[in-house]
């Protein structure tokens, strides 16, 4: 449904909820930054018809 662009933003977004997360409160901040992330975001990043966004080609 949507395309690369919007996977690459959800990923951005879901990528700085985690780095606030780990600034207020260290590792345990940045696993609620990325839990919060995945309820928010999840859903609609599971419409993406893009797998992953990783710059340079998939490494995971």
């Amino acid at each position: 449904m949507f395309g690369k662009k919007t996977a690459e933003k959800l990923d951005t977004a879901a990528g700085k909820l985690h780095r606030a997360g780990k600034k207020v409160g260290g590792e345990r901040g940045g696993r609620v930054g990325d839990a919060v992330a995945t309820a928010v975001l999840g859903g609609l990043r599971s419409r993406c018809d893009v797998d992953c966004t990783h710059k340079g080609g998939c490494e995971h």
